[in-house]
Protein backbone atom coordinates (compact mmCIF):
# COMPACT_ATOMS: atom_id res chain seq x y z
CA UNK A 1 0.00 0.00 0.00
CA UNK A 2 1.22 3.61 -0.58
CA UNK A 3 2.32 5.64 1.90
CA UNK A 4 2.29 9.42 2.06
CA UNK A 5 3.76 12.27 4.17
CA UNK A 6 1.97 15.34 5.39
CA UNK A 7 3.92 18.25 6.85
CA UNK A 8 2.93 21.31 8.22
CA UNK A 9 5.04 24.07 9.46
CA UNK A 10 4.98 26.91 10.95
CA UNK A 11 6.26 29.55 7.99
CA UNK A 12 7.69 30.17 4.76
CA UNK A 13 10.88 29.37 6.82
CA UNK A 14 9.97 25.90 7.69
CA UNK A 15 8.66 25.41 4.27
CA UNK A 16 11.91 26.15 2.85
CA UNK A 17 13.70 24.01 4.82
CA UNK A 18 11.77 20.88 4.53
CA UNK A 19 11.67 21.26 0.72
CA UNK A 20 15.82 21.54 0.88
CA UNK A 21 15.83 18.98 3.25
CA UNK A 22 13.84 16.87 0.77
CA UNK A 23 15.30 17.43 -2.53
CA UNK A 24 18.80 18.90 -1.88
CA UNK A 25 19.79 16.61 0.94
CA UNK A 26 17.40 14.32 0.48
CA UNK A 27 17.55 13.36 4.48
CA UNK A 28 13.90 13.60 5.30
CA UNK A 29 10.67 11.64 3.22
CA UNK A 30 9.27 13.09 0.06
CA UNK A 31 5.88 14.69 1.18
CA UNK A 32 3.99 17.80 0.47
CA UNK A 33 4.02 20.47 2.77
CA UNK A 34 1.74 22.87 4.03
CA UNK A 35 2.18 26.33 6.17
CA UNK A 36 0.20 25.76 9.36
CA UNK A 37 1.14 27.19 12.64
CA UNK A 38 -0.24 24.16 14.35
CA UNK A 39 0.59 25.80 18.25
CA UNK A 40 -1.86 28.81 17.05
CA UNK A 41 -4.60 28.14 14.45
CA UNK A 42 -6.97 24.67 15.06
CA UNK A 43 -6.75 22.82 11.76
CA UNK A 44 -10.59 22.44 10.27
CA UNK A 45 -12.17 19.53 8.68
CA UNK A 46 -11.21 21.47 5.62
CA UNK A 47 -7.65 20.98 5.90
CA UNK A 48 -7.98 17.15 5.65
CA UNK A 49 -10.03 17.11 2.51
CA UNK A 50 -6.84 16.76 -0.35
CA UNK A 51 -5.51 14.07 2.12
CA UNK A 52 -5.27 10.78 0.87
CA UNK A 53 -5.55 7.33 2.81
CA UNK A 54 -2.46 6.10 4.52
CA UNK A 55 -0.92 9.61 4.98
CA UNK A 56 1.53 10.31 8.00
CA UNK A 57 1.02 14.19 9.55
CA UNK A 58 4.13 15.71 10.46
CA UNK A 59 4.15 18.63 12.57
CA UNK A 60 6.45 21.09 12.81
CA UNK A 61 6.40 23.44 14.98
CA UNK A 62 8.40 26.03 17.54
CA UNK A 63 8.36 25.51 21.16
CA UNK A 64 8.91 29.37 22.15
CA UNK A 65 5.49 29.79 23.24
CA UNK A 66 4.13 28.82 26.76
CA UNK A 67 1.07 27.41 25.56
CA UNK A 68 0.60 23.62 23.50
CA UNK A 69 -3.17 23.56 24.49
CA UNK A 70 -3.78 23.67 20.68
CA UNK A 71 -1.13 21.81 19.46
CA UNK A 72 -2.48 18.80 21.64
CA UNK A 73 -6.15 19.54 20.03
CA UNK A 74 -4.57 19.51 16.65
CA UNK A 75 -2.78 15.96 17.47
CA UNK A 76 -5.94 14.91 18.46
CA UNK A 77 -8.04 16.12 15.66
CA UNK A 78 -5.54 14.58 13.28
CA UNK A 79 -5.78 11.42 15.11
CA UNK A 80 -9.34 11.07 14.58
CA UNK A 81 -9.26 11.18 10.97
CA UNK A 82 -9.32 8.08 9.12
CA UNK A 83 -6.52 8.90 6.23
CA UNK A 84 -4.52 10.01 8.88
CA UNK A 85 -2.23 6.66 9.53
CA UNK A 86 -0.21 8.27 12.40
CA UNK A 87 1.12 11.87 13.48
CA UNK A 88 4.56 12.38 13.95
CA UNK A 89 5.95 15.89 15.92
CA UNK A 90 9.18 17.55 15.08
CA UNK A 91 9.56 20.54 18.32
CA UNK A 92 11.94 22.96 17.26
CA UNK A 93 13.82 23.88 19.99
CA UNK A 94 13.29 27.08 20.13
CA UNK A 95 12.45 27.94 16.68
CA UNK A 96 13.98 27.40 13.64
CA UNK A 97 16.83 29.91 13.73
CA UNK A 98 18.05 28.37 17.65
CA UNK A 99 17.44 24.94 15.05
CA UNK A 100 20.06 26.35 12.03
CA UNK A 101 22.45 28.27 15.30
CA UNK A 102 23.13 24.36 17.06
CA UNK A 103 23.60 22.55 13.65
CA UNK A 104 26.06 24.53 11.58
CA UNK A 105 28.89 26.74 12.43
CA UNK A 106 27.65 30.05 13.29
CA UNK A 107 26.83 32.27 16.45
CA UNK A 108 24.49 34.49 15.07
CA UNK A 109 21.94 33.71 12.25
CA UNK A 110 22.79 36.82 10.25
CA UNK A 111 26.29 35.08 9.79
CA UNK A 112 24.25 31.98 7.98
CA UNK A 113 23.46 33.80 5.01
CA UNK A 114 25.08 37.03 5.70
CA UNK A 115 22.39 39.03 6.45
CA UNK A 116 22.67 42.25 7.86
CA UNK A 117 20.61 42.19 11.31
CA UNK A 118 19.13 39.09 12.58
CA UNK A 119 16.06 40.69 11.61
CA UNK A 120 16.33 40.26 8.04
CA UNK A 121 17.07 36.83 8.38
CA UNK A 122 13.91 35.33 7.39
CA UNK A 123 13.49 37.57 4.02
CA UNK A 124 16.78 36.34 2.90
CA UNK A 125 16.13 32.75 3.56
CA UNK A 126 13.03 33.05 1.62
CA UNK A 127 14.80 34.41 -0.87
CA UNK A 128 18.35 31.97 -0.58
CA UNK A 129 18.67 29.76 -4.30
CA UNK A 130 21.30 28.33 -3.13
CA UNK A 131 20.34 27.20 0.56
CA UNK A 132 22.19 23.91 0.46
CA UNK A 133 25.38 25.74 -0.66
CA UNK A 134 24.56 27.72 2.51
CA UNK A 135 24.58 25.53 4.84
CA UNK A 136 27.31 22.82 3.84
CA UNK A 137 29.50 26.24 4.14
CA UNK A 138 28.74 26.71 7.53
CA UNK A 139 28.98 22.80 8.01
CA UNK A 140 25.26 22.03 8.91
CA UNK A 141 25.24 18.99 10.58
CA UNK A 142 21.58 17.07 10.22
CA UNK A 143 22.27 14.91 13.21
CA UNK A 144 22.58 18.11 15.14
CA UNK A 145 18.92 19.57 13.43
CA UNK A 146 15.83 18.64 15.23
CA UNK A 147 16.87 16.72 17.82
CA UNK A 148 16.57 18.50 20.66
CA UNK A 149 14.05 17.33 23.63
CA UNK A 150 11.68 20.52 24.09
CA UNK A 151 11.09 21.48 28.09
CA UNK A 152 7.88 23.55 29.72
CA UNK A 153 4.66 23.00 27.87
CA UNK A 154 6.35 20.90 25.19
CA UNK A 155 7.81 18.14 27.47
CA UNK A 156 5.62 15.65 27.07
CA UNK A 157 5.51 15.84 23.16
CA UNK A 158 7.82 13.30 21.56
CA UNK A 159 10.21 14.04 18.64
CA UNK A 160 9.74 11.67 15.62
CA UNK A 161 12.19 13.47 13.40
CA UNK A 162 13.81 9.42 13.79
CA UNK A 163 10.74 8.05 11.77
CA UNK A 164 11.10 10.58 8.87
CA UNK A 165 14.60 10.58 8.73
CA UNK A 166 16.50 8.74 5.37
CA UNK A 167 19.78 7.41 6.20
CA UNK A 168 22.66 7.87 3.14
CA UNK A 169 25.77 6.64 2.66
CA UNK A 170 28.87 8.34 1.48
CA UNK A 171 27.83 8.01 -1.67
CA UNK A 172 24.89 10.08 -0.87
CA UNK A 173 22.31 7.58 -1.88
CA UNK A 174 19.49 7.42 0.77
CA UNK A 175 17.75 4.79 2.19
CA UNK A 176 14.84 5.15 4.78
CA UNK A 177 14.92 4.28 7.94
Amino acid sequence: MQHYYQYFVEGETEAKMVQVLKTDFRCICAGKVKIHNVVEKPLSRGSFTSLRFNTTAILIFDTDTTDATLLNENITMLNSQPMIKRVLCIPQVQNLEQELMRSCDIHRIKELLSSKADKDFKTDFCKCNGLRGALLKHHFDFSQFWVSTPSGAFSGIPNNISQITILTDRSGKGRSR
